[in-house]
């Protein structure tokens, strides 16, 4: 394969077409419809994400703070990024809709393409089929029409995933990480050596003082971090746990800071249990180690990771679900019945938006909710079994190897 073989070009021109229709015809009659079909409010001016990055530079200029309050972000909402973004909205423009419209076009353009080249890596037509369809999931749709810079971080945690040298990939990780706290995370897709950890974590400090002198903000401006929806993780099982309670008028078990805590501990604790379980079998099985350098395999890292460790530490939307993608390669390769199930619930997981559709009364949201959340949940402990496969490399290589 070559950089610029017809294939990737007609890729590339392919994704700057569907992305130029995005852009165009965002506010049109038929991408609300589009939008409605996968219950999902559109937003206007669209891109509503984005539109908070584009005001930054007239709130910090009129001397005003954006964490608290963000005066020229259409719908008032306190910002809740790294302060670099102030820095590239001011020196790219971006209050100029031209640009904002280019900048919009072009992160979207590179999402696709990188989902097409994701499709491309499967070398299986049911693979490219299957990576097609949750691309069209509500999951997706959702971070089109937010305009949310999740895309963006896609595309550099891919780039970081198929690039050989180890310098640039870690810059692209340590670049993503000061965008949003996220992506570092990923960092273990270069876990392989003893050296490469150490320059890894150097390169995750340099991201974290960048973001640490905001990082209270991250948390408590985020709507997630209250939302028990549309959203994946511990702690919307936890507060929806005790919202169901209060909606039951059940008081036996109320919502204080000491049960929250208690809860997400047990939750924790399970998790942990869970893992090390597993990876202690792998340890001691007789499978070989999984070549942790071939692309499939560090796209499901990358992915996965994303995945996971979002699930335990943050409460995030399910925007943050496209990262799955980068799975199916790996999913689809050698397929057993653990990895159709994870498939499965990640197709489900990916439309969780759908569901509550359905829903019509606040009993109604309480079911679908549980559905929903129980269907994340598995998958997560489905992907994290995955994931224990590769912790007798990190065994093998790391903990017991000498160099």
């Amino acid at each position: 394969m070559t950089i610029f073989s017809k294939k990737i070009i007609f890729e590339i021109l392919i994704a700057i077409f569907i992305s130029g229709l995005i852009v165009i015809f965002s506010e049109s009659y038929i991408f609300s419809k589009i939008f409605s079909f996968y219950n999902i409010q559109h937003l206007t001016p669209s891109f509503a994400d984005f539109r908070s990055y584009q005001a930054l530079p007239a709130t910090v200029e009129s001397g005003l703070n954006p964490y608290l309050n963000h005066e020229f972000d259409p719908w008032k909402r306190p910002f809740n990024l790294p302060y670099i973004w102030f820095f590239i909205s001011k020196y790219l423009n971006l209050s100029s809709e031209f640009n904002f419209n280019l900048f919009v076009l072009s992160y979207i353009s590179f999402f696709i393409f990188f989902i097409l080249r994701t499709a491309s890596l499967t070398n299986n037509n049911i693979g490219y089929i299957i990576v097609i369809i949750i691309s069209f999931s509500a999951s997706s749709v959702l971070a089109l029409e937010r305009g949310n810079t999740d895309m963006l971080i896609f595309s550099l945690i891919f780039a970081a995933c198929i690039v050989k040298k180890f310098h640039l990939s870690l810059s692209l990780l340590v670049f993503a990480s000061m965008l949003k706290l996220y992506p570092i995370f990923s960092f273990i897709i270069n876990f392989d050596k003893r050296k490469k950890i150490y320059f890894s974590l150097f390169g995750f400090l340099i991201a974290f003082i960048t973001i640490f002198s905001n990082l209270k903000y991250y948390f408590y401006n985020t709507h997630s971090t209250f939302n028990t929806g549309i959203t994946f993780g511990i702690r919307p099982i936890v507060l929806g746990f005790f919202k169901t309670i209060e909606r039951l008028s059940l008081d036996f078990f109320g919502y204080n800071e000491f049960n929250f805590i208690l809860i997400y501990i047990i939750i924790l604790i399970f998790i942990l249990i869970f893992f090390f379980y597993f990876a202690y079998k792998n340890i001691n099985s007789k499978n070989r180690n999984i070549n942790f350098i071939d692309i499939k395999n560090r796209l499901f890292l990358a992915g996965s990771s994303v995945y996971c460790f979002s699930f335990i530490f943050f409460s995030s939307f399910d925007y943050r679900l496209i990262f799955l993608i980068l799975t199916i390669p790996y999913l689809t390769q050698n397929i057993y019945r653990e990895k159709i199930f994870s498939i499965v619930f990640i197709f489900l997981s990916s439309n969780s938006l759908i569901f509550y559709s359905f829903a019509k009364s606040s009993s109604d949201f309480i079911y679908v909710g549980l559905i929903v959340h129980m269907c994340k949940s598995i998958l997560f402990l489905l992907i994290l079994y995955e994931l224990t496969k590769f912790y007798k490399f990190f065994y093998s290589k790391i903990i017991l190897s000498k160099s």
